[in-house]
C-alpha cells in the first residue's frame, strides 16, 4: 500500500506539471511582454501581404509583427484567434495559393484546437481532487472519477495537439514552398506534447492503481466474510451446546477378565447471561461404559 501511495504522489506531481504546461500553452499571446511573448505557434515571412508586417508571429489570441526581438503592430485580441493569412491580412497576389484555396482548413483547425485544449485543461483540473483523494484512501469512487477525468483530459489535450500540429506544419510547408522563411514555435509544441505524454502516464497509472484498489477491496471483503463465518461457527460450538470427549482405560484384572472402560467427559457450556454475571462455573460430567456398552456404576 505504501508503494502505491508513493507512486501515486509522484504521478500527482506529474499531473500538476501537465496542467502547468497546458496553461502556458493556452495563455500564448495573452501578453505581449514577458515570458509569454516567446510562446507562439508560427513565425513566418509575410512581407508583401497587403498591410502585414515583414515577419509575423501567430499566437492564440492575436498575431504580431516581430522585429529585433520585439513585438509590434499586433492585431486585436480575441479568444481562439484564427490562423488564416487570408483573413488576417486580406487578399494579396504575394500570398501562397494554399492559404486562399484552403482558407477554411486553417481557420477551423486553429480555432477548434484551442477549444479542445480548453476542455482538456478543464478535465485536468477535475482530476486533481480525486487523484489527491486516492493518495490517502482506497476509495473506489474517487479512483473511478480520477481514471475517467484523466483519460478525458488526455484525449482532449491529444486532440488539440494533433490539430495544432496539423494546422501549423501545413502552414510552414506552404510558406517554405513559396520560398518564404517559416519556423514553428518550439516552446508551444514541446509543452503541449509533453503534456500529452505526462497525462498518458498518469492515466495508465491511475487505471492500474484503481484495479489494485478493486482487487484489495474484493480480497478484504472475502476475508471478512470468511472470518465472520469462522466466528459464527466457533460461537455456536462454544456457547450453543455440549462438548464431549472420549477416553479409554483398562482395569488391573487379569488379561482374560480384563474389561476396557470407556470414559465419556461432557463439558456443558451453555450458560445464560445470568449465570455469567453470577460467576457460575460450567458443568463437567463424566460417565463410564464397559466394552459391551453397559454403563459402569460405582
Amino acid at each position: 500500500m505504501r508503494f502505491t501511495q508513493s507512486v501515486t504522489i509522484l504521478f500527482y506531481v506529474l499531473l500538476l506539471g501537465a496542467g502547468l504546461l497546458s496553461f502556458f500553452v493556452i495563455l500564448s499571446g495573452g501578453r505581449q511582454t514577458g515570458v509569454l511573448r516567446n510562446f507562439y505557434w508560427l513565425e513566418a515571412d509575410t512581407s508583401g501581404f497587403s498591410n502585414a508586417p515583414a515577419t509575423t508571429r501567430w499566437f492564440n489570441y492575436d498575431w504580431c509583427g516581430f522585429s529585433n526581438g520585439d513585438l509590434s503592430n499586433c492585431s486585436s485580441t480575441q479568444a481562439a484567434k484564427p490562423f488564416s493569412p487570408r483573413d488576417n491580412f486580406g487578399a494579396s497576389n504575394s500570398m501562397p495559393a494554399e492559404f486562399v484555396d484552403h482558407r477554411k482548413t486553417y481557420y477551423y483547425l486553429s480555432r477548434v484546437a484551442w477549444a479542445m485544449l480548453l476542455v482538456g485543461i478543464f478535465y485536468i483540473v477535475c482530476a486533481l481532487v480525486p487523484v489527491a483523494i486516492t493518495i490517502f484512501s482506497t476509495s473506489l469512487l474517487a479512483s473511478f472519477f480520477a481514471v475517467l477525468a484523466l483519460w478525458l483530459a488526455w484525449f482532449f489535450v491529444t486532440l488539440a495537439a494533433c490539430l495544432y500540429t496539423g494546422c501549423y506544419v501545413k502552414a510552414r510547408n506552404a510558406f517554405s514552398d513559396n520560398n518564404r522563411r517559416a519556423k514553428l514555435g518550439d516552446k508551444n509544441f514541446a509543452f503541449i506534447w509533453t503534456s500529452v505524454a505526462l497525462l498518458l502516464a498518469c492515466a495508465i497509472w491511475s487505471s492500474v492503481a484503481g484495479a489494485f484498489f478493486g482487487v484489495e477491496k474484493y480480497r478484504n471483503s472475502r476475508h471478512g466474510h470468511h472470518h465472520q463465518g469462522l466466528e459464527s461457527g466457533i460461537s455456536s460450538d462454544t456457547y450453543g451446546g455440549d462438548k464431549t470427549t472420549l477416553d479409554t482405560t483398562e482395569n488391573n484384572a487379569p488379561k482374560r477378565n480384563r474389561v476396557k472402560v470407556f470414559h465419556t467427559w461432557k463439558y456443558r457450556s451453555n450458560r445464560g447471561a445470568q449465570e455469567d454475571s453470577l460467576g457460575v462455573n460450567p458443568q463437567l460430567t463424566t460417565s463410564e461404559y464397559d466394552n459391551e456398552g453397559n454403563q459402569v456404576v460405582h
